[in-house]
């Protein structure tokens, strides 16, 4: 009887235990994975915590296809009283590939929370230096003053073109007037040959002081947007 009991018993604990893996393995199965903590605002991050780090890694987002994203930056720091934060950034730089020239880099971030592991609480507020020097010329087409620029630079070319159309025009003038022949015949009647020479010859000192002149300007528009977006 004892033995009969304690076979039984054996048998029950048995079926309980297999019964206990099922249920978690089903659990495991059908539960879904847990949704990320999602990233916290920017004036939140913009009053969080500042932490310095290190660009760790970086890997494309999905490589090998035609449509790629930016380059995913691994951030890692140093945590008050012990630990590490785990972070990550999408790379500015427009190059695929380009995050791993950051890779052991220094990058200043803010972030709300100590959690090792929370990747999205973060907003970088200084970038390693190669990102500026990347990223500069891009820089110079924005910013306050650069559409004045853009007109000055406009206008500058203008007077380039007024400049070498006096340069060339005035030599063939002068010979055609000189030495005669059927040069003007089919220009029409209104034409006057002693008119367009001193008008070609106008125009090289006028183009080469529209050149200069707003040479000069465009460069104050652009020091002055410089100004501008240092203050």
């Amino acid at each position: 009887m004892n033995g009969r009991y304690e076979n039984t018993s054996r048998s029950t604990e048995h079926d309980v235990r297999r019964r206990g893996r099922i249920r978690r393995a089903i659990v495991r199965e059908f539960t879904p994975p847990p949704m990320p903590r999602p990233a916290p605002s920017e004036e939140q991050l913009a009053e969080g915590h500042l932490a310095v780090g290190m660009i760790e890694d970086a890997f494309e987002d999905s490589p090998g296809s035609d449509v790629q994203g930016p380059d995913t930056l691994i951030i890692s720091a140093e945590a008050p009283g012990g630990g590490r934060l785990h972070r990550t950034a999408a790379c500015p730089l427009p190059v695929v590939g380009g995050g791993r020239r950051l890779v052991g880099r220094t990058i200043g971030f803010r972030h709300t929370t100590f959690e090792p592991d929370h990747v999205n609480d973060i907003l970088v507020v200084r970038w390693p230096r190669e990102i500026g020097k990347a990223l500069e010329p891009a820089a110079q087409n924005e910013g306050p003053g650069t559409l004045r620029a853009r007109v000055w630079g406009l206008l500058a070319g203008c007077g380039f073109a007024l400049l070498w159309a006096g340069i060339a025009l005035t030599p063939i003038l002068l010979c055609g007037i000189v030495f005669g022949g059927d040069m003007f015949t089919d220009l029409p009647a209104w034409f006057r040959p002693g008119a367009g020479l001193a008008a070609s010859v106008a125009a090289v000192p006028l183009g080469l002081f529209l050149v200069a002149a707003c040479t000069v300007r465009e460069n104050a528009a652009l020091a002055h947007r410089s100004r501008e977006a240092g203050d």
